[in-house]
């Protein structure tokens, strides 16, 4: 099934397209991908915030091009590396829809809770949010002496927290695994959000549940 979508939506073509033949490359997740464009597709959002480029860069990209809604993916990472790498995988027919970001990132304190946050955000707010980074090797800094070096320790990304009051009702929030992040996201959260964990997909999407501004 997953072959045959892929096929349809000429996805197959755009996430193999790699021939640097780079031993870092990472492999798709073909599940996580579809979802992801179906997602994209369904929701039609107008301003998407990526966390973390990559294949799901590249996938948002073909959607929103599907979608014919002149909508714009941010995409947000602190390695110029892989900004790099990414921007070389971008089809030219898909550049258009993508604006990159690049970021440090460092370890920070919200409410009295451990977590990362990114140093400079695009001025946006979004309606679709996937979150897929920072990558704990790129989180600077300790508090107190912890850090997010330790092998032991989930990343926590808190950006979002700072973004919650003035996101719209509606928005969507899709997190690729990161579990522990996800549950403290829903623990700080002010707002009402409808939370779904998919522990087998192992993802877990926030819906804000509002009614319209208008």
């Amino acid at each position: 099934m997953n072959n045959n979508y892929l096929k349809d939506q000429g996805l197959d073509k755009l996430i193999n397209n790699d021939k640097t033949n780079n031993s870092n490359r990472i492999k798709p997740k073909y599940d996580d991908l579809i979802r992801l464009h179906k997602l994209i597709l369904k929701r039609k959002p107008k301003i998407i915030l990526e966390f973390g480029v990559g294949w799901s860069t590249i996938v948002i990209a073909d959607a929103i091009n599907k979608t014919k809604e002149n909508s714009i993916l941010y995409s947000v990472d602190a390695s110029k590396e892989w900004l790099k790498r990414t921007k070389k995988l971008i089809p030219k027919k898909l550049k258009k829809f993508i604006i990159f970001h690049q970021s440090d990132v460092h370890i920070d304190i919200i409410n009295g809770q451990l977590c990362s946050l990114y140093d400079n955000l695009p001025d946006i707010v979004p309606d679709f949010i996937y979150l897929d980074g920072p990558d704990p090797k790129d989180i600077q800094g300790n508090i107190n002496g912890l850090s997010f070096n330790c092998s032991r320790r989930t990343v926590m990304s808190g950006d979002i927290i700072l973004m919650e009051s003035t996101l719209l009702p509606d928005s969507f929030i899709l997190v690729d695994g990161r579990t522990n992040n996800s549950r403290f996201l829903n623990r700080m959260f002010l707002r009402k959000w409808k939370m779904r964990w998919d522990r087998i997909g192992d993802i877990t999407t926030f819906e804000l549940i509002e009614d319209p501004l208008k």
